[in-house]
């Protein structure tokens, strides 16, 4: 799945919501929100169609494409991963060991991107650890690229040289996700705040306007999502602004699926979202 496009992970999210009109969501609907968005019909199509040919959508109907439990389950792994930094932290390590040979570099390239995109950190060379139990997400993974007789999984705790904060920025991408989220915070001040400011001014109740930008700040969130381990407090530095920001975009995510015109046909897609 780490080879997908945004629009394509999106385009999943989009089809396991449903827009309310049956299981998934008809194409023409689609299309008229990327259009929104200044994204061509050709480009939708084109994503639904590797959607469908890598086994996480699929179309019953011509018209229709709707998630298949593969595509539901990397759904369900993004959307859940921001609620981490809520979680209490057991101080267990889920960690994954693998000796992948050189023939199988592509499916190891695939696997390792993988388990990066779930939230693992290099501890050594093909020894990867996270301090959330994906157990059974890594299993799947390793089926999936056909690289599970390669691959040991395990909880364990560390007992010497156990992992602290000073050194999970060696481990995780801390930094650089620092610089990400200051330039996500500056984006969400400078041009989505005012574009909702705006919108409300008018008094406009056009809810295909709010549906863009709950897709634009859903890309965002995803975005973050895929990026950041969503570590515990034990293992971040004290001038991180991560968690702060990343629940300041989800409660402002959920004011605009509330603000979406309950007659709108848009809403159906944040239905879901919403608890409904």
């Amino acid at each position: 799945m780490g080879q997908l496009l945004s629009i394509e992970k999106q385009l999943l999210y989009l089809l396991t919501s449903g827009d309310g009109a049956g299981a998934g969501a008809a194409v023409s609907r689609l299309i008229q929100v990327y259009e929104a968005r200044g994204i061509s019909h050709q480009i939708v199509r084109n994503a639904l169609s590797k959607l469908k040919k890598e086994g996480y959508a699929e179309s019953a109907e011509r018209s229709r494409y709707r998630a298949t439990p593969l595509g539901e389950e990397f759904i369900r792994i993004v959307n859940a991963k921001p609620g981490l930094y809520e979680k209490e932290w057991d101080r267990q390590w889920c960690m994954v060991l693998f000796e992948i040979p050189e023939s199988e570099r592509r499916r190891r390239d695939s696997f390792r991107t993988e388990l990066l995109q779930l939230g693992f950190g290099s501890l050594y060379k093909s020894v990867y650890v996270s301090p959330w139990d994906y157990r059974e997400e890594v299993i799947r993974l390793g089926e999936q690229c056909d690289v599970s007789s390669y691959i040991t999984v395990t909880n364990t705790s560390i007992v010497h040289n156990d992992i602290t904060s000073e050194q999970s920025i060696h481990l995780w991408p801390i930094e650089e996700l620092q610089e990400m989220y200051r330039r996500k915070e500056s984006w969400f001040q400078e041009y989505l705040e005012p574009a909702l400011a705006r919108l409300e001014d008018t008094g406009s109740t056009e809810g295909l306007q709010l549906f863009v930008y709950f897709l634009e700040l859903g890309d965002v969130i995803a975005e973050l999502g895929l990026r950041d381990p969503m570590l515990p407090n034990e293992l971040l530095p004290d001038n991180w602004t991560g968690k702060q920001l990343m629940q300041q975009f989800q409660a402002s995510l959920r004011q605009i699926a509330l603000a979406i015109p309950e007659q709108s046909p848009y809403r159906a897609f944040v239905a879901h979202f919403l608890g409904r």
